[in-house]
């Protein structure tokens, strides 16, 4: 090398001179790149999904079940795991490699919003990435689709809640009913859920009727009592009584439907009588509430059902999704190679360099 060569063009002479150093390090970083790749960890496949359900047309709290919690609930279905490893290929994967989380931003009547993280590891990125597209694919098509499984675990959730509130009401009434019709009574008299339409109460309602109809007559006797015979009398008598009466019979007639609704009302007396509470043992009468409930909690969740299959027509979901990666650089074509050439020229510039310097103190020491 002449003498006074340095600075950037001594050293690109020595690289050059000493080029053959590289060869043998870059074996070596191939080895490196392709065998002992495990070093540099898993790759890490991330997905975060920002989740949105607007439901326009549903009572107030009618659309608990499509909530975002509902959304990482039906992550944990069976079918959805089905339909996972389905797209994935393979029906041996192991579904709890996934980790998903879940971050809720506002919930309301209405409208649910939230953060959806799903991520899963493995020894290459192109299967990381594979597996996390495939459940990112299943999970939008379930959430957001008319038919899917977001909305139709909704459906048959409060299908089941009606089925088993009819069956507990149906067992309750084949139970009750012989015990009712013993005592000489339906028992769907008892049973109208809304105390006015059942029979103690509809005799009641009755009650009141004939009483108001029994005074209103008898003010047309006391009004026309000891007065002859006329026309006023007579079209008095026939708009209480609703039929024409002549007016030699009209205060006879009114007399007796007076006789009439008092025989009525003491019969209805009687009746009720019957039917109060001091008439039935506190067992029966608490049976009679029992099934009264159940009838009740049948309707309400029949309307509850009802209200669900509205809420969802009319539900609209979104899903917005970024992806993020980490580890596992080195498994990949890339990553090799970067490694190859990163481990390649270190350590030959390293090589080259100190077998320059070692030659150099050789030198110095012939002299």
């Amino acid at each position: 090398m002449p003498r006074g060569t340095s600075g950037l063009i001594y050293d690109l002479q020595l690289l050059r001179r000493r080029a053959w150093l590289f060869i043998p390090f870059f074996l070596i970083g191939l080895f490196v790149a392709f065998v002992l790749v495990s070093a540099a960890g898993d790759a890490n496949a991330v997905a975060t999904m920002q989740l949105d359900t607007n439901v326009s047309d549903a009572v107030i709290g009618g659309d608990r079940g499509l909530r975002i919690f509902e959304a990482q609930s039906m992550t944990g279905e069976q079918l959805f795991k089905d339909k996972v490893t389905t797209a994935i290929g393979g029906s041996n994967f192991d579904y709890s490699r996934f980790a998903i989380s879940l971050n809720p931003i506002s919930v309301a009547d209405g409208v649910s919003r939230g953060i959806l993280t799903v991520a899963i590891t493995d020894a290459t990125k192109v299967n990381a990435e594979k597996f996390r597209q495939a459940w990112v694919d299943t999970f939008v098509q379930e959430y957001t689709a008319p038919e899917g499984l977001f909305r139709a675990r909704f459906i048959e959730t409060k299908l089941l809640v009606a089925k088993n509130a009819e069956e507990d009401y149906l067992k309750g009434y084949a139970a009750l009913k012989p015990i009712v019709e013993a005592k000489g009574y339906t028992l769907d008299s008892f049973l109208s859920t809304g105390a006015d339409f059942a029979l103690p109460s509809q005799l009641s309602i009755q009650e009141a009727k004939v009483v108001s109809e029994l005074a209103h007559v008898r003010g047309y006797v006391n009004a026309y009592a000891g007065s002859a015979p006329s026309a006023e009398l007579a079209a008095s008598a026939s708009s209480v009584l609703g039929q024409p009466v002549d007016a030699a019979n009209a205060l006879g007639a009114l007399n007796a439907r007076v006789k009439g609704l008092q025989a009525a009302l003491v019969l209805l007396r009687a009746e009720q009588s019957k039917l109060s509470d001091s008439a039935f043992d506190q067992a029966f009468q608490e049976r009679i509430a029992e099934l009264r409930g159940a009838a009740e909690v049948r309707n309400q969740s029949y309307i509850r059902l009802a209200n669900a299959r509205v809420a969802v027509r009319s539900a609209i979901s979104h899903v917005e999704t970024s992806y993020s990666f980490s580890g596992g650089v080195a498994g990949t074509t890339r990553g090799r190679v970067a490694v190859t050439i990163a481990f390649t020229l270190v350590f030959g510039v390293i090589a080259i360099y100190t077998l320059e310097w070692l030659s150099q103190l050789r030198r110095q020491g012939d002299s």
